[in-house]
């Protein structure tokens, strides 16, 4: 395997990969032979090994804990539960009793026992799905928390590879959350680097659906003077049919220095959309 037959991008996931260890015995080797024939990617792999050890201590950092009111919430139902049933338990079980001695019930009382203990069951399970379910929500929201974190701190680095990192970093999160989409479409408008702000784009591109993505797409066109970037935006506006889009595309129609094919494309989507 030479660079040449791999993009700088899969050379990025590669090393992320032989840092976090998740490269087979024979994917490791190859790895390995491949800094070695290439010494320039040697410096690169160590920054990116500290980065990442870096953000790996936010791990064990004191991050706010996101859910301390569904915590407080829960635990106050479950205490004021617990004490009602305390207090109802001691009368509830002499009725019964007593209730037992009577001739016309004693041959429903296995029935009883059974339906009495189905009940408690059932009230204990849902108490315990509903802790874990809290506990796994929590477990995610922090996740989140990083992840942002690390996108974040790595769309703020100088080098255009670490903020292309950033942005396949969110394009591997299912559902990114509200600052990770707010860092890519602030990418879109004000990255100096041509290909981050088309992964961006592209990342973006897929959660079309949420409203806020939409709108800072629109909004996002007024800042594109790369041919490139506005030919892709043009077109995704035109595959998503957003007629706000036709407003931005017809001021910048009115700049001298549009290229041709992109003024043919912006006329093509408005076209389009009206």
């Amino acid at each position: 395997m030479s660079p040449k037959d791999i993009s700088h991008k899969e050379l990025e996931l590669m090393m992320m990969d032989y840092i976090s260890g998740r490269m087979n015995h024979d994917e490791a080797s190859s790895f390995n032979q491949l800094i070695a024939e290439n010494p320039e990617y040697s410096q690169e792999l160590v920054e990116l090994k500290q980065m990442m050890e870096l953000f790996a201590q936010h791990d064990g950092a004191d991050i706010p804990e996101p859910s301390d009111q569904m915590d407080q919430n829960f635990y106050t139902m479950l205490h004021a539960e617990v004490a009602a049933d305390s207090n109802s338990h001691k009368g509830f079980w002499q009725n019964l009793v007593a209730w037992f001695q009577l001739p016309q019930v004693r041959k429903f009382s296995y029935a009883f026992s059974f339906m009495v203990v189905g009940v408690f069951l059932g009230h204990y399970m849902h108490l315990l799905n509903t802790q874990t379910a809290l506990a796994n929500e929590r477990m995610v929201i922090k996740d989140q928390q990083i992840q942002a974190l690390t996108v974040l701190s790595l769309l703020d680095m100088p080098s255009a590879n670490k903020r292309l990192v950033a942005v396949n970093l969110v394009s591997m999160t299912e559902q990114p959350n509200e600052a990770m989409i707010d860092a890519l479409l602030r990418t879109l408008k004000q990255d100096n680097n041509i290909n981050v702000r088309l992964e961006a784009l592209d990342v973006l591109a897929q959660h079309t659906e949420n409203h806020v993505v939409r709108a800072g797409l629109v909004s996002a066109i007024a800042y594109q003077e790369s041919p490139m970037v506005q030919f892709a935006i043009a077109n995704l506006m035109q595959a998503m049919g957003e007629q706000e889009a036709v407003e931005p595309m017809q001021k910048l129609l009115e700049h001298d220095e549009l290229i041709a094919p992109v003024r043919s494309k912006f006329n093509e989507t408005i076209s389009e959309l009206i």
